[in-house]
Order: C-alpha cells, then structure tokens, then sequence
C-alpha cells in the first residue's frame, strides 16, 4: 500500500506540471517527496532516485537536488549515470562535499573512463593532504582512495582483453525489482536455488534496519528450457529472520544455508522423500563462535569443504577455508587456502568445479576492476598448490560487485549476480554463455594459414601426404583460399542491428567452408567509433560481435568453433566520422589438433 500511494503521488505530481510552468516550484516538491520516500521507505528508493532527477532537471542550478541524483545512481544501478549530477555539484559549489572528486572518479570508473577516474581519485588525495586536520563525515579515507586508483589501473590492462563471455538476465521469472542473488544449480541444470529480497511471496511482512525485505530463499525449476517462476522455496528453509542460500550439493540432495546466529553460520538441508528437513548446524569444526561463516562450497565427494569465514588469522577480512574429513568420516582439521588465493581484501563465494581442482571465488583484494571481480585458480596435485588466481574479464566483471559464479558440468555456461545496466532490480541473476573450445589455448590451437596453404598446394601437385599425426594439411579449393587468406569486414550502421545482404552471402560461404572443414574455426572481433564513452563503446563492440555469432550459429556453426569478443572503439581516421570503425571482423583460422571431415 505505501509503494502504491509513492506510485501516486508520482502520477499526479507528474500529470500536473503540465499546467505549471515554475520549474523551480516543481523541483521543490520532487525534492520534498524524495526526501520523504528515501528516509522513510526504502523499499521504494527507485522512485526516490527518479524524483531526485527530476528535481535536478527542473533545477539544474539546485546543487542539493544535483548531489542527491548522483548519490542515488551510486546507490542503486546505472551508477555512471550519477557524473553529470557531481560535475554540476562541482560546477555550482566545489566545497559543497569534501570528497565530490572521489565521488567524481566513482562516477568516471563506473563508466569505464579509468584515466578521467584517476585524475579525480588523485585531485581528491592531494585536498587530502593539504587539508589533513579536516574532520567532517564527507571524507573519504585515503587507503580507500588509493585503492580505486590501483583498481583503475589493473582495469586499463585488464579491459584490453576481453573474455569470450555474452551474458543474458534471466528476466522477471527469476529476478524481481529487489535484490536476489546467490544463484546455486544442481547437476543437471534443472533446478536453480537462490536468495531474494522482494516483498512478494516474503516470509517476513517486516523489513531489516536496511529497509529491505529479509532473505529468503527461493525455487525455480526448468520447465521446456526454460525457467519457470520463481517460487519461495517456504518452511522449514525460510524463517521470518534471514535465510540466504549459499551452496547445493552437485545431486541437489544438500542445501547449504546462511543464517545470522553467531555472527553468522552455516546450517545445512536434505531433500528426503520430496521434502526439506530442518536445517541442522553444520558443525562447530566450521562455524565460529564469535565470527561469520559466510559461504560454502563442497568437492564432488563431499569430502572436502571450502568456506569463507571472518576468523582471525588469515591474510585479511574475509578468507577461504578448507576443511577435510579423517578416516572416521569426522570434520578433523581447517586451515586457510594462504596467501595465493586470500588477500588483505576480501574473499568469498567460492565455488569448486566439477573437476574437483578449479576454484571459482569472488575478491576485492586482487587485480580487479572495482568492488568484487570473480576470479579462478586451479589446484595441481603434484605441486599441491594453487595457481595464480585469473580476473575472468570483461564482460563478467565490471567496476561494480560480481558474486557467487556457479558454472554447469559441461562448462558452456555459469550463472551469477551482478548490478547492471537494463536489469530488472537491484542486483539480478545472470546466465553466462561460453564461446569458443573449452580448454584450448589459442597460441596452442592457431597454425599459420600461409603453412596451410602451403602444404595445401604441396598435396595437388603431389607433394608429401599428411601423417596421421598431422592432418592440418587440407587441399583447399581456389576460392576457400581467399575466404581464408582476407579478413572480413562486416559493417554496422549506427543504430544497426542486423547483417546486411551482402554481408550475408559472404558469410554464407564461410559457413559452408566451416561445415566442410573440421579443422577451422572463426574468429569474430567487433569494434565501436568513438562517439559514446568507452563502456557504452566497449558493449555496442560485443554485440556488434554477438550479432555475427548469431548468424553464424542460427546458420548450423557449432558455438564452440567461433570465437567473439569486443574489443571497444578504435581511433577515427583523420578527417573521418568513425564509420569505418562500426564494424566486426571476421577471420577463419586453422587448429592443430582436430581431423577434417572425410
């Protein structure tokens, strides 16, 4: 009912300034019921953010309608969106906020503009030092600061190498306008666990000091490929206090759950004759007295544990723990994953592949983008350690908080929560496709087309005959040489979202060579021009590269022969508009280890 009388207000608020022509009068009003809706109802702060713009567009000149716009995005979502409200704070009253650089640089790295962000980050340190005895609550710590610009500059290396990822949201069916995360699968990728915030179908009518909804958990079940509605999973899982989900034994016979009792502890539910059983602490070996245990994840025999804990003793705030049962099928011994895997930051959400030996985990304390990136190790049993943990990439990790990535057994995809741009809510639950051959190395796979062509020339003049052990020498027709030996230019109209008919019958004669030869695959690159900011520029170019993976997989290409990245915008000619930089490039390439078709 509260959230009903917002919407409203909103309404007629909006309906009559049609008849108002004080544009200052209105920003008064929107600020006044932001104001009211932020302090008092902050289940609804969506709407309060939408009001607070509205009262810095009516009154560009309001420096505190301005700051509360740019505090909201930072909030909630779209967060690059805030730059243009600090900008005009800064505009109006440089001393209106202490820290308004910081907050400028936020803005900057959110949108991908790491350069712009330092400069900011360091305009703010050097206020810093030079005002040190300054004690008012708009400061921000410096180590704090100096953090962001160490994340800003991992970013720039980081960003120039992006993953062969695409992401979907997994719609209304899954998400909701609250924050839901912690997704967790079983086995077979028919059932989906994850925690949710929402008002609907919440166990709890009340809400937390935070002013959202408690956790609960919820159920969504594969219906024809799809997932169906999402339904709280009810008693005796959920209670009227937090119940957050956190891990789901690879049968789906085990739910792994978080409740706030001892600082926060792990408690854990099996599925027996169609039904839930209470859940039971899980044992005192893990769970602290004093101390949160946070997530969970277990190895494919369930004899191993890894959690993450805020006990003392590790390397920072947050570590991952390892535990492991004797011989008596008893939890002996717990001990830290060290230093490789944990750092002065934070570790949490790990996730043990299928494999037994990858570790998925999410951290702030590695080379990331900003807030928490989602890295992998692997274990090497002769060695028994961990190898140097791996940034995912771009676009799986942004400058924002990416959580619990839980991958399927065949590894083609993984689901995880993140705040993005265009989400349904809050944070939401991500599906990732995987593009490309899983496990191979592109150094490894790639054999010089020339050396191809070569050898492939040497076979029709009866040159040497191919080995069993080397069968890249494939006789090539005259015309799947060239397609071969040129890169192909697919160009996009600004606005364009679709391949044009000359495009098309081009790229219907690499897919007939592909389906030919085994032993080729396709390599897509898109690229953007420079008119948008760089993480506007860096999305259009992956999907100027998924817009071609699409047709070529609609077209019979199996997903795991192509390869699609975008790369961002590329610099504009001389004199030129950038439109010879909308584009993706499409390269047929050859690998060493697979046989041609007979």
């Amino acid at each position: 009912m509260r959230i009903a009388f917002v919407f409203s207000i909103l309404f007629l608020t909006t309906f009559n300034s049609n008849a108002q022509t004080d544009s200052l009068e209105l920003s008064g009003q929107f600020l006044e019921q932001a104001d009211e809706i932020y302090r008092n109802q902050r289940e609804a702060i969506l709407i309060a953010k939408d009001m607070y713009v509205m009262a810095a567009d009516y009154a560009p000149d309001d420096v505190r309608a301005n700051w509360m716009a740019g505090r909201l995005y930072v909030e909630t979502i779209n967060k690059a969106q805030a730059l243009q409200y600090f900008l005009r704070v800064k505009a109006l009253d440089s001393k209106y906020r202490f820290d308004i650089d910081y907050q400028i640089g936020l803005a900057y790295q959110y949108g991908f503009e790491f350069d712009m962000a330092i400069k900011h980050f360091e305009l703010y340190s050097k206020k810093y030092y030079a005002q040190s005895k300054y004690r008012g609550k708009d400061k921000t710590r410096i180590d704090v600061v100096k953090r962001k610009i160490e994340e800003c500059k991992n970013a720039k290396l980081i960003v120039n190498r992006p993953a062969q990822y695409s992401l979907v949201n997994l719609g209304e069916n899954i998400n909701s306008p609250w924050p839901d995360y912690a997704p967790i699968i079983n086995e077979d990728e028919t059932v989906m666990i994850f925690t949710s915030r929402r008002q609907e179908d919440n166990t709890s009518a009340d809400v937390d000091a935070d002013n959202f909804y408690f956790e609960d958990v919820f159920i969504s079940r594969k219906e024809g490929g799809k997932w169906g509605v999402a339904k709280n999973i009810g008693s005796p899982i959920n209670t009227s206090f937090h119940d957050s989900s956190i891990a789901l034994s690879k049968d789906g016979n085990r739910l792994y759950i978080y409740k706030d009792t001892g600082g926060g502890d792990i408690y854990y539910s099996d599925f027996i004759d169609g039904n839930w059983t209470k859940p039971k602490f899980l044992s005192s070996k893990i769970n602290s007295s004093s101390y949160g245990e946070l997530s969970i994840t277990e190895s494919p025999n369930g004899d191993v544990l890894l959690y993450s804990s805020e006990r003392p003793g590790g390397e920072g705030g947050i570590d991952i723990h390892m535990i492991s049962k004797n011989s008596k099928g008893e939890w002996y011994k717990t001990k830290s994953l060290g230093s490789v895997i944990n750092t002065k930051g934070d570790e949490d959400n790990p996730f043990l592949d299928y494999d037994g030996k990858t570790l998925y985990f999410s951290s702030n304390g590695h080379k990331g983008y900003g807030g928490f990136d989602i890295f992998k190790s692997v274990f090497d049993s002769v060695t028994m350690t961990w190898s140097k943990p791996e940034n995912l990439g771009y676009p799986v990790n942004t400058p924002d908080n990416e959580l619990s990535f839980h991958p399927t057994k065949d590894g083609r995809r993984s689901y995880f929560a993140s705040v993005r741009e265009g989400g349904v809510g809050f944070s939401d639950i991500f599906m990732v496709n995987y593009h490309g051959e899983k496990g191979s190395d592109k150094e490894q796979l790639i054999v010089s087309i020339d050396d191809l062509i070569k050898e492939s020339k040497q076979n029709d003049i009866g040159g040497d005959t191919p080995t069993k052990e080397n069968k890249v020498a494939i006789p090539f027709e005259e015309h799947e040489v060239e397609l071969i030996s040129i890169t192909h230019q697919i160009y996009f109209d600004a606005s364009q979202s679709y391949i044009q008919q000359n495009n098309q019958i081009e790229l219907n004669k690499i897919i007939k060579m592909i389906k030919k030869h085994n032993n080729l695959r396709i390599d897509v690159s898109g690229y953007a021009s420079m008119d948008g900011n760089p993480k506007y520029n860096l999305d259009l170019s992956h999907k100027r590269a998924m817009i071609v993976f699409n047709y070529l997989t609609e077209n019979g290409v199996e997903d795991d022969r192509i390869v699609a990245k975008g790369y961002g915008s590329l610099p504009n000619a001389e004199g030129g508009d950038g439109t010879e930089n909308r584009r993706a490039d499409v390269k047929v390439i050859a690998t060493k280890n697979v046989a041609d078709k007979p």
